[in-house]
């Protein structure tokens, strides 16, 4: 038996990167999914490989922006399932890195839009399915705010602020059987290493350097490293943790 035998599993953001390993280690642990992300044919591929592995998936290729396309997305679900008992908002566009000064309101807007905005909307629009039980939200942080990495001032903001609401809900939803926590990973995921994103190959390098800064002295495999704490989370053996901050990076933050 998986450890997650009988849950149904919301994970956005899962055409690549962590939220699709996370939707592959999900779907080996027994979950039923539904998936999200802007690109179709990405997230049908996402899909196949995780019904390969047993799952049933609901895929939709949703704009994380647009409040009615989450709306019809959990409508789907709903539609589909009948409830939900894991909530993983992973979604979030970023740019590449550059000085605060250089950044954009348009950036920034880009990526709260996508990232704080959209975790706001589904935990609101997710609640309603997710109250009554042991449930759980996993919600994402990142170094970057944490350790305030050069380069990052929109991300770094974005993540602050969920990091800031998920503590809120944490206290305001625990009457109802929501766990709410908060996972910052460290990883070299394949929008790295397969130029998924606009990066430079210097940009790429030095990424992969600072994501090897840590006293493991390594990068951190998304699925190997990363995933297995997504589980635990979403899984009844945290059933006492809520609130929480989870560090996997390697202890990349341990002077933080």
């Amino acid at each position: 038996m998986g450890s997650l035998d009988g849950k149904i599993a919301v994970i956005t953001g899962c055409s690549g990167g962590l939220g699709k390993q996370i939707a592959l280690r999900f779907a080996r642990e027994g979950a039923s999914l539904a998936i999200c992300a802007r690109s179709a044919d990405k997230l049908a591929t996402t899909a196949k490989e995780c019904e390969s592995l047993g799952a049933k998936v609901l895929s939709k290729p949703v704009d994380l922006t647009d409040q009615a396309q989450l709306e019809g997305f959990v409508k789907d679900i709903i539609t589909t399932f009948g409830t939900i008992d894991v909530l993983v908002n992973n979604a979030v566009s970023i740019s590449s890195p550059h000085s605060f000064l250089d950044h954009t309101e348009e950036e920034l807007t880009t990526t709260w839009t996508s990232g704080f905005l959209a975790t706001w909307r589904m935990m609101r629009l997710c609640f309603p399915y997710l109250k009554g039980k042991s449930s759980s939200i996993i919600n994402f942080g990142s170094g970057s705010g944490d350790l305030g990495m050069e380069g990052y001032a929109a991300y770094a903001s974005t993540k602050e602020a969920i990091r800031g609401l998920s503590r809120v809900a944490a206290r305001e939803w625990g009457q109802y059987g929501i766990r709410v926590n908060i996972l910052s990973p460290s990883a070299v995921t394949e929008n790295v290493t397969a130029g998924l994103c606009a990066l430079s190959d210097a940009e790429k390098q030095y990424v992969k350097d600072s994501l090897s800064q840590n006293p493991l002295r390594r990068p951190g495999d998304p699925y190997e490293d990363i995933t297995p704490a997504a589980v635990f989370l979403a899984s009844d053996a945290s059933r006492w943790i809520t609130g929480q901050n989870l560090n996997v990076e390697g202890g990349g933050n341990i002077h933080a």
